[in-house]
């Protein structure tokens, strides 16, 4: 009895840790006979879990029943079954290929991780399995168990490649308008799934060094828990989407928002430069998208592209400066090096139909493959040498004195506040999370997976982290020397 109860004290621990309980030599002597079936003499003492909480097997008492009549207590079972979803759960007590079960109830009430926690309904508990049709919804928002919120809304998905993920992104957008933990009144928001990042807070990271840079909008972000429809679907990122809006991309209504990515060919209305860019449309909608407006910006960045790989790109006056902000073109450049982001989707902004109005960069978006992560199978940290983004127009702006002055004056100005402010939202966010991460990393086990392009797993949060923060130095200390160099 002293080592079966060691043993089920072992797999508490394991199953704590939100793994399958795998069974080991307990001293169970079958003898060569036969198992006929298991069957639990006494459930655990505790039945009635919060959401995500860790099984606490105390109590569990399980016999091995043989052909031959013989029986023995045995603890050499394994354990399959989760609190990840509201209701009554059947657990299996497996040995060999025979199991057994015992029930828990699961309140539709999350483990307090120390995060706000956002709980969606959908009519009739709908899947959401389009990024293109709204379900009608309620949500509540509860911080430590108190209500804050309260909304109906309509979720659809979003996101290209991490809509394929298991973890899924949404978009939301609410009946009336809500002012989310400060962030500013509006309907429309977005809900990260941060699959792909293993830090959990790369986006953040770079909106944080965005702010600094003084983009004329950066997203807010809030890191909350997600239940969908009774079952806990893990840390995410509560964010302002991208839009029009006086209090998001201030321009007027009938202003552009473009996006290049490679995905364009997805959207309903897109056009391609002629130096083969392709971009789609954020504003205006595509479904008040006019010709004009279509032709115009098409045009314009045609103009635009004509000036830069011509012989005068780089006239004061008549080259490319006359179309494009060189102070905003810059500090994305900048941004996305010192995060070292692989794969950016950048969004270009225009005022309006006037010459007088220029194309901006920004807002800041998509970084979940960055800071020594994407396309590198390598020992980690990655060797921090190398630039990102230095195609696209980049190549032939980075020829311009101009441009390179301006990349350095920024550098200089903003190189010790980002510096600064980085390692302390890595550190204080690792603390922020360490709840959190746990039961994300027990809902979806992939610590030691590799996820698409990602590289070389490290095993845990804090490793992930810890690998982050030494890129993160020793990237900018690259930096100082590659930028100066320019």
């Amino acid at each position: 009895m002293k080592k079966n109860g060691l043993l089920l004290a072992i797999l508490g621990v394991t199953l704590a840790l939100g793994m399958a309980v795998v069974g080991c030599d307990t001293g169970l002597k079958t003898q060569g006979k036969a198992i006929e079936k298991i069957i639990i003499e006494t459930p655990p003492l505790k039945v009635n879990y919060l959401m995500g909480e860790a099984f606490d097997l105390s109590g569990l008492s399980v016999t091995v029943i043989y052909t031959d009549g013989s029986e023995e207590p045995t603890a050499a079972y394994t354990i399959q079954g989760d609190t990840f979803t509201a209701g009554t759960r059947s657990i299996a007590v497996s040995l060999s290929d025979k199991t057994a079960t015992f029930d828990v109830v699961v309140e539709n009430t999350l483990v307090d991780t120390g995060l706000p926690v956002v709980y969606i309904e959908t009519q009739n508990r709908q899947h959401i399995n389009s990024k293109e049709t709204y379900i009608t919804a309620n949500m509540i928002i509860k911080d430590h168990n108190n209500i804050v919120h309260e909304n109906t809304m309509r979720i659809r998905g979003r996101g290209n490649a991490t809509w394929t993920y298991p973890k899924k992104p949404y978009k939301i957008k609410l009946d009336s308008k809500a002012n989310f933990f400060s962030m500013g009144n509006d309907k429309d928001w977005v809900l990260l799934a941060n699959y792909c990042d293993k830090s959990l807070m790369r986006t953040g990271l770079a909106f944080e060094m965005s702010k600094i840079l003084n983009f004329a909008w950066t997203p807010d972000a809030e890191f909350v828990e997600l239940v969908l429809n009774g079952e806990y679907q893990g840390n995410y990122q509560l964010v302002e989407g991208i839009k029009q809006d006086t209090k998001r991309v201030n321009i007027p209504s009938d202003g552009f928002i473009v996006e290049r990515d490679g995905y364009y060919l997805q959207e309903p209305k897109y056009f391609v430069t002629n130096e083969g860019f392709g971009y789609s449309f954020k504003n205006p909608d595509t479904d008040d998208l006019t010709n004009d407006q279509w032709d115009y910006i098409k045009n314009y960045l045609n103009g635009f592209e004509t000036v830069l790989y011509s012989d005068g790109f780089n006239d004061p006056d008549d080259g490319y400066q006359k179309y494009i902000d060189i102070d905003s073109f810059a500090g994305w450049f900048l941004l996305q090096n010192i995060i070292a982001n692989m794969d950016t989707n950048p969004y270009l902004t225009k005022s309006d139909f006037t010459p007088s109005s220029k194309v901006f960069m920004g807002p800041p978006w998509d970084f979940e493959w960055s800071n020594g992560i994407g396309w590198y199978d390598g020992p980690r940290p990655r060797p921090a040498n190398y630039w990102v983004c230095n195609g696209w127009y980049y190549e032939k702006l980075l020829t311009d004195t101009a441009f390179v002055n301006k990349l350095k004056e920024l550098w200089s100005t903003y190189r010790s506040p980002i510096n600064q402010a980085a390692l302390q939202y890595i550190d204080n966010t690792k603390v922020k999370l360490t709840q959190s991460q746990k039961l994300n990393f027990r809902r979806w086990d992939i610590l030691n997976t590799r996820v698409s392009v990602e590289g070389i797993p490290l095993g845990s949060f804090d490793a992930e982290v810890g690998c982050d923060r030494q890129f993160f130095v020793n990237h900018m200390a690259w930096l100082d020397t590659a930028i100066n160099g320019l």
